[in-house]
């Protein structure tokens, strides 16, 4: 049985446009069903919408937004910052005629806001037969179930997480999976991904100032913000935030005060504080128990930032090396032969020991597995491991030895003679 069936077609979100999306909301507000607070007649359910006439729902986000229709949001976390917005005008407005519309208009995307969750908590529902299992993974990563087990035990008991090593080992692909095992299924609307970067900051991740297009400008919650709100909502599910490259950023800039926020035993309202870019009348903010936070960290890299004292403390490290083992011979047995697979898995250790053994490079320089991944639309495997040696892995191998060209070509001898 598709378990998606269980989901009632005018509750699936997907594809609606924004007349179909009034009409599912119309239909919930007249849902029995759905919550016992829902108006019981058809007729005032279509006038609370306002379908034929003067339409609260678009107004309540035209004034205060970048959208045009509500019913284009699909997004409760949206729905709810917009809902704060009017909070804001309504207790700022000294005009007692204007102050009410805005609570009226508050009132009604609270309603929207709660069609969507209901919605979107259906699908969840629906979905949920699920499971992920390493073991029974067809897809699983290189490494062995004895450290993946190790990972997901850490992220389970410390709640921030870093995996470490050099580009290729597969840290970003490693991160999904635990995530799924974590869970306990494959759930990605209980996942969110960023990628760390020069340009990236605090007011991107967690709350800042943005400019609208009437020139106005507005608090705006950035995606972490959004994460944790959404994670609020779900206490007995899982949620977890991969940070991709997570010290190519300014991280203390990036956190802010979250780097208290973060720690695993204080994580509930007790510790909740008000941010940089709060209103006074905002909530207090805090990082749920069921947020995990999973990063991935370049070693290899000398340009970019030390990951200081403070943030270390708060994250546990794992370090994940190149996997050349039974299950990455297996994986290249699909396409290749044995004896070939085994010729190139010795010479990839061989020059592998010799970046692990210099003392200006290390095990955090490695030639990692991601490499050779991919070999779809591929018949000639000399031409293959040719083509990956001279394209990919001897231009990297000659930028960490940028100083030592002998050391460069006595590592790029050992994999391509």
């Amino acid at each position: 049985m598709n378990n998606e069936s269980i989901l009632p077609e005018i509750y699936r979100l997907e594809n609606k446009n924004e007349q179909q999306m009034k009409e599912a909301f119309i239909h919930f507000m007249s849902d029995k069903e759905a919550t016992p607070k829902q108006i019981s007649e058809p007729t005032r359910s279509r006038n609370y919408a306002n379908l034929d006439n003067d339409d609260r729902i678009i107004k309540a986000v035209v004034d205060v937004t970048d959208y045009k229709n509500a019913y284009s949001i699909k997004s409760p976390v949206i729905i709810d910052s917009i809902s704060k917005e009017l909070t804001r005008l309504a207790n700022e407005s000294g005009d007692l005629k204007q102050k009410k519309e805005y609570k009226n208009r508050r009132s009604y995307i609270n309603k929207y806001r709660d069609f969507l969750n209901y919605c979107l908590g259906l699908k969840s529902t629906a979905s949920s037969q699920l499971p992920y299992s390493y073991s029974s993974d067809p897809d699983k990563p290189f490494i062995n179930e004895l450290k993946f087990n190790e990972i997901v035990a850490l992220l389970k008991r410390k709640k921030n997480v870093i995996l470490e090593g050099a580009p290729g080992v597969g840290k970003t692909f490693l991160a999904r999976k635990v995530a799924y095992q974590l869970i306990g299924e494959i759930k990605d609307e209980n996942i969110e991904m960023v990628q760390f970067h020069q340009s990236y900051g605090y007011e991107d991740f967690v709350q800042g100032i943005r400019p609208m297009a009437n020139g106005e400008f507005k608090t705006r919650d950035g995606v972490f913000y959004e994460f944790c709100t959404k994670a609020q909502t779900s206490p007995k599910d899982k949620f977890v935030f991969l940070i991709d490259e997570i010290n190519r950023g300014n991280i203390s800039k990036i956190l802010g005060e979250l780097m208290m926020l973060i720690e695993a035993n204080k994580r509930s309202p007790k510790y909740a504080i008000k941010l940089t870019y709060s209103d006074p009348e905002d909530e207090k903010f805090y990082v749920p128990d069921n947020v995990y936070i999973l990063g991935c960290m370049n070693t290899a890299d000398r340009s970019l930032a030390i990951v200081d004292y403070a943030l270390r403390r708060r994250f546990a490290f794992y370090s994940i090396e190149p996997e050349f083992g039974q299950t990455f011979t297996d994986f290249l047995c699909k396409k290749f032969e044995k004896v070939f697979v085994e010729d190139i898995c010795e010479r990839l250790n061989k020059a592998n020991d010799i970046i692990r053994s210099h003392r200006s490079l290390g095990k955090g320089m490695e030639i990692g597995h991601s490499y050779f991944c991919d070999f779809n639309g591929t018949d000639d495997a000399n031409g293959w491991w040719e083509a990956i040696c001279k394209y990919e892995i001897c231009p990297y191998i000659r930028e960490i030895c940028f100083d030592d060209e002998e050391l460069a070509n006595q590592i790029c001898k050992e994999l391509t003679e």
